[in-house]
This record gives structure tokens, sequence and C-alpha cells, in this order.
């Protein structure tokens, strides 16, 4: 009888860390935020942030912009645009980004509309791989 409790716990045990999730591996994030606002625009900046464990060499960060909002004058960044999609990449002086360090870019924006579609990297602005699986895994049988 003790055995069979014991195996059953430990096959609980093993099932249990079977369906948990695994720790995501720190990376790079892209942080938007409005420094400033008026009725017919923003000050909007995004702030990257090394949360990897080597040196991040370079980051680039895109994303699109709704009808109606546009980029003005821009600093701490190159910039280039087709339609609604922005692409920020690093100057030559904040590519280089040591494991916990930051660098930011901002903007002026014409309109109100914020930031949709954000990749650092060609990676989600918050982290992770994107498109991740998100069906519970089913139960074993036998």
């Amino acid at each position: 009888m003790r055995r069979s409790l014991a195996l059953v716990v430990t096959l609980i045990g093993a099932f249990v860390l079977f369906l948990a999730p695994p720790a995501a591996a720190a990376t790079p994030t892209a942080a938007f935020s409005k420094t400033s606002t008026w009725d017919s625009g923003y000050q909007g900046a995004y702030t990257i942030t090394n949360g990897g464990s080597s040196q991040l060499t370079s980051w680039t960060v895109e994303f699109d912009l709704p009808a109606g909002t546009s980029v003005g004058s821009y600093w701490d960044a190159l910039l280039t645009q087709s339609g609604s999609h922005y692409t920020f990449k690093n100057r030559e002086y904040n590519g280089s980004l040591a494991p916990g360090a930051s660098a930011s870019f901002g903007w002026v924006s014409t309109g109100t509309g914020t930031p949709t579609n954000c990749k650092l990297n060609g990676a989600p602005c918050g982290g992770g791989s994107g498109g991740g699986d998100t069906t519970a895994p089913s139960v074993p049988s036998g």
C-alpha cells in the first residue's frame, strides 16, 4: 500500500511539473511611454532594456501607428518609414547594451494614436518569441 501511495504521489508530482510552464528566458524588451501630451499630439519614447545575459550589439524597434498619427521630429535613433509602419534603429553610440543596461529614443507625434504591433529585433517588444503554444496539454492515458 505504501509503495502504491508513493508511486501515485510521484506520478502526480511529475504530472504537475509537466504542466507547469517553463521559466521564460530573460530577453531584451522595449517599453513605450508618452512623456508629454497635448490636444493634437504627444512626445513618445521607447526604452530598450537588455534583460538577457549576453551583450546586445544592436537593436531595431518597429511599430505601426494608426491613420491620423505620424512621427515628426525624432532623436537617438535612425528612422525609416513605409506608410504607417515605422522602424527605428540604434545610433552608433547607443546600440551596444550590456546585460541590465538600457537605451531610449523618442519622437514628437502629430496625432494621438499610440504604437501597435511593436517588435524589437523581430520579436515582440514585451520579450519572448511570440506565437507560443497556447493549447493546454492533454491528460496522458494509461
